[in-house]
């Protein structure tokens, strides 16, 4: 959390590119890894005609 008032750019702008930076090396959220492996699932499901 930052603590910023409307007369503090320079610290605005160092928040930001910090925050990225942890970001960054966090990586990407394991969620997303979740929603990738049922879209996946989801691709190999075999249907059969109605006959």
């Amino acid at each position: 959390m930052y603590w910023l008032s409307g007369g503090d750019a320079g610290k605005f702008v160092e928040s930001v590119k910090d925050a990225y930076e942890k970001l960054k090396e966090v990586g990407p959220s394991p969620l997303n890894l979740i929603n990738e492996e049922t879209e996946t699932e989801s691709k190999h499901v075999i249907t059969t005609p109605a006959e």
